[in-house]
């Protein structure tokens, strides 16, 4: 009888363990399409704090690199409230990426006030590109693998997200030469700068 329990024992933690491990891999997010209409009443029920706006395709290697600098040198030091991150994943390399890639490149990220969207259409990238106004040659430029951040009053009315207070991209392979590169530790510099106009 005591090995039995000491067996039933044994299998119910091996159990908990497998399935707190599962919870642990699963990242929520929020499916949005055309219009972005769900990410834009996030984003403006945070006015009043500092936003961060990441677009980045769950498997490009530059995308989970920015992911992990920005973990690195901004998130992972800056679990305030005060300061909101929204991240769009959008299919952008061949073969496209799948919703199921969008946990594993968010668990890249350890804050607690982080939002992630899937954006299976790639709509978004057309919208943001649209409002950043972001063109080579004047051709638009589809907008990934940027990085953005607004200031407490931003708000975002139209169909196309607001000017950023601050912009950074990594999309020079693209020929856009002529807005900042991304760069983690000076991207954390002006986010702590806007939060620091921000009331505790």
């Amino acid at each position: 009888m005591r090995r039995f329990l000491c067996s039933l024992l044994l299998a119910v933690a091996s159990l908990v363990t497998v399935n707190i491990a599962r919870s642990e891999d699963r990242a929520t997010y929020t499916v949005i399409d055309k219009g972005a209409a769900q990410l834009r009443a996030d984003f403006n029920a945070a006015k009043g704090s500092v936003r961060a706006l990441f677009v980045v395709d769950p498997v490009c290697p530059g995308c989970l690199r920015g992911l992990d600098d920005m973990n690195k040198d901004l998130l992972s030091k800056t679990n305030d409230p005060r300061l909101q991150t929204f991240v769009v994943h959008v299919p952008v390399l061949t073969p496209p990426p799948k919703a199921k890639d969008v946990p594993k490149a968010a668990k890249l990220l350890r804050n607690d006030h982080v939002h992630h969207y899937w954006n299976p259409s790639g709509s978004f990238g057309e919208e943001l590109s649209e409002g950043l106004g972001l063109k080579v040659d004047g051709e638009d430029v589809y907008a990934w693998d940027v990085w953005l951040v607004y200031g407490p009053d931003a708000v975002w009315d139209g169909e196309q997200p607001p000017k950023p207070d601050y912009f950074m991209h990594q999309l020079w392979v693209l020929g856009v030469t002529d807005l900042p590169r991304l760069d983690s530790q000076v991207f954390a510099q002006r986010v702590h700068k806007l939060l620091a106009t921000v009331r505790p």
